[in-house]
């Protein structure tokens, strides 16, 4: 029998951005592993990494278009094509041009989040960094604020379709593709996960990114590796 953090909250207007999505922010359905980890770090206000698997499921009522500010930087100043400027670690001064793009939000999200610290040990430590975060929390940018409507203790144990026929997926979820049965015709995403800083280049390197199906609770029955949350009949999937 496993323990793990139950976690329900809302969002009005997120955008969980695709790295690779330039010209128009483009989001994810649901937050990437990363984004989730990231968040409860900053609740519990831990400054080292702290690994740990999570579940995440979730719907969004519909998506919008709506402009957003864009600033692009790391030419060398100009003041003639550049509105701003800002010293870099040289003593440089780096050029800033401000516009904006289309960018793509979710409306009215609602998602479930189950947390399983790989130290067991650190559990009560996540659900009272979460009931009482250092700061506020948020879920894709800076400004997309959750409301944290349940948090909860609870106990999982192993799916089997045999023994949990009632069991059920309350929305879309995430599955890993090491926990499908078989393959689906559907969205595989890649999904960052664990990240480290490139001492030379300051800049984050992705040493972890979980290649996941997009699922909708109809495909449940496919699962293998999957838990249930006793608590709520839940089907969970952790990476």
């Amino acid at each position: 029998m496993l323990k793990a953090i139950r976690v329900e909250l809302e969002q009005q207007l997120p955008n969980y951005r695709k790295p690779a999505s330039f010209l128009v922010k483009e989001s994810f359905p649901l937050p990437p592993y990363s984004t989730v980890i990231g968040m409860i770090h900053t609740a519990c206000g831990f400054t080292e990494y702290h690994p740990m698997r999570i579940s995440i499921q979730g719907n969004y009522a519909s998506d919008v278009s709506d402009l957003a500010v864009l600033y692009n930087f790391g030419i060398k100043y100009d003041a003639t094509r550049h509105q701003y400027k800002v010293l870099n670690e040289e003593g440089i001064y780096d050029g800033i041009n401000r516009g904006v793009r289309n960018i793509h939000l979710l409306s009215d999200v609602k998602m479930i989040l189950h947390i399983i610290p790989d130290k067991e040990e650190e559990l009560e430590e996540i659900l009272k960094g979460l009931q009482y975060p250092k700061r506020f929390l948020s879920l894709g940018r800076h400004e997309d604020l959750i409301h944290i409507t349940g948090i909860f203790k609870v106990e999982l144990e192993e799916y089997d379709v045999k023994n949990h026929r009632n069991a059920k997926a309350e929305y879309n979820l995430y599955v890993p593709l090491e926990c499908m049965k078989k393959t689906l015709v559907g969205t595989v995403y890649r999904l960052t996960k664990e990240f480290e800083i490139n001492p030379k280049t300051k800049y984050r390197e992705w040493k972890k990114i979980v290649k996941a199906y997009y699922v909708t609770p109809e495909n449940i029955r496919f699962l293998k590796n999957a838990y249930v949350d006793k608590e709520n009949n839940t089907i969970v999937c952790f990476a």
